[in-house]
């Protein structure tokens, strides 16, 4: 049980105020903003820093960040035809979101371990530091200005928000910001400081902030999910789903369930081939390559999906290719290439996805007609599992090329509470010397670009 207030403090270390090396293991708080607090009193979670102080943090912070990643630029994310922009504010939230967590508990590990008590007591000084000054970094750095500011820096126009904080605040490094903060809290609030001297403390904080493992998490996972190529079309689904769907007049479904139609073009092998090899292969075992003509995988289309889209991948990927098998036969029988599925979660499949409550399929020569009832995060795994689907199973109409395929909504309409959205490829002509010369091989010569590589069967 941590001490009461008053507890006499503990012996300092030189730098931070605190105390030497112990083996105990006390209780860890929990990370803001959650309302609940490790001291006996409950503790105000609201941000109480002045705007120009918490301005200077976040811009701070955002341009040692952009340092670190060289100041590259999120080149990939521009495309100004598109009529879905991205969103890649959202995906900062949630990285900057698990950089706060994963800072918070690094930081307490830090000075937990140089804090001298026994059992799981912690220090009256450590309880302030975390109820102070390191709640209201983590607050800051987990408000919707970073991303922001963040993006200013690594892809200037790809943000849709607008600057509060750090408008007026350019200019200022990490480490004074950190002394901004740490000054303003030990001097308008002297009974909850923790004492020492607060310019070493901020030292100590920047460089447990910049060089441990957390920040380095970050860089990495920035790198990974922004800087490659490898997301580009899993962020713009995302943008996708939640700019055409939640944005639709009238009010949501009361159910969270909410109706989607998506037209898709999908041109299955080579187009003047015919489809008739169709029922005699089962889709989920055909060969396709993911990636660039540089940098790419090829797996079938079950493996891909299975590592995906784990939850409900295999229940689309099985509708889809009854659909489109049935076509296959009905084409063989002189008929127009049709074919119907239907899923409603009656084989038991629906305990594996709750999110999912029916898929209804249709084909229609090189167009797939797909009606679902689904929750938005499943509607948006979904929509990204047959926007790669139908790219990768596509054919490169640039006669002895190979291509980067990807899906693009051209269109979508609002009629009768429900949301109808239309989508066509697009086809990047990769020239001759470019590609890999076994890509030609390929019974289709499309690569699905913008999507996620596994790295255990990335081609050299």
């Amino acid at each position: 049980m941590p001490p009461p207030p008053g507890c006499p403090e503990t012996l300092r270390i030189p730098e931070t105020g605190l105390a030497p090396p112990s083996s105990y293991a006390p209780v860890k708080p929990p990370t803001p903003p959650f309302p609940t607090c490790f001291s006996q009193q409950a503790k105000n979670i609201e941000v109480q820093l002045p705007p120009l102080v918490a301005g200077a943090l976040v811009a701070a912070f955002a341009k040692a960040l952009a340092d670190g990643l060289n100041n590259e630029l999120l080149a990939h994310y521009y495309f100004p035809d598109r009529r879905v922009r991205v969103n890649l504010d959202r995906v900062l939230d949630r990285l900057i979101s698990v950089f706060v967590r994963q800072l918070w508990d690094e930081l307490f590990r830090f000075y937990s371990n140089s804090d001298h008590g026994s059992g799981t007591q912690i220090s009256r000084q450590v309880t302030l530091l975390f109820e102070g000054p390191v709640r209201q970094l983590v607050l800051i750095l987990n408000s919707p200005e970073t991303a922001k500011c963040i993006l200013d820096k690594l892809g200037p126009g790809l943000s849709r928000r607008s600057l509060t904080w750090s408008t007026n605040t350019k200019g200022i490094d990490f480490p004074l910001a950190l002394q901004l903060l740490c000054g303003f809290w030990h001097r308008e609030f002297p009974d909850q400081s923790p004492g020492g001297s607060p310019d070493q403390i901020a030292r100590a904080l920047h460089t447990l902030i910049t060089t441990g493992d957390a920040a380095r998490g970050l860089i990495d996972e920035m790198k990974r999910l922004l800087l490659s190529p490898h997301y580009v079309q899993i962020h713009f689904a995302e943008s996708a789903i939640w700019d055409i769907v939640l944005r639709r007049p009238g009010p949501p479904p009361p159910d969270g369930f909410h109706i989607v139609q998506f037209k898709f073009e999908c041109q299955l092998f080579n187009p003047l081939g015919g489809f008739g090899d169709l029922s005699n292969i089962r889709l989920a075992s055909l060969p396709v390559v993911t990636g660039t003509a540089t940098e790419h995988a090829c797996t079938t289309v079950s493996e891909y999906i299975d590592k995906q889209w784990p939850k409900c991948g295999s229940v689309v990927l099985s509708c889809v290719e009854e659909a489109l098998t049935s076509a296959a036969s009905s084409l063989l029988q002189g008929d127009a290439f049709s074919g119907m599925s239907l899923w409603d979660g009656s084989d038991g499949k629906g305990v594996l996805c709750p999110g999912l409550r029916f898929v209804h399929i249709e084909t229609e020569g090189s167009w797939i007609r797909m009606s679902l009832s689904a929750k938005i995060h499943t509607l948006t795994e979904v929509f990204q599992q047959m926007s790669w689907f139908c790219a990768a199973l596509s054919s490169s109409p640039f006669p002895g090329l190979v291509a980067e395929s990807m899906t693009e909504v051209s269109n979508w309409v609002y009629l009768d509470g429900n949301v109808y959205v239309d989508c066509s490829l697009n086809h990047s002509p990769i020239p001759g010397g470019d590609a890999l010369p076994w890509l030609q091989h390929l019974p289709r010569t499309a690569i699905a670009s913008g999507f996620p590589l596994h790295r255990e069967s990335v081609e050299a």
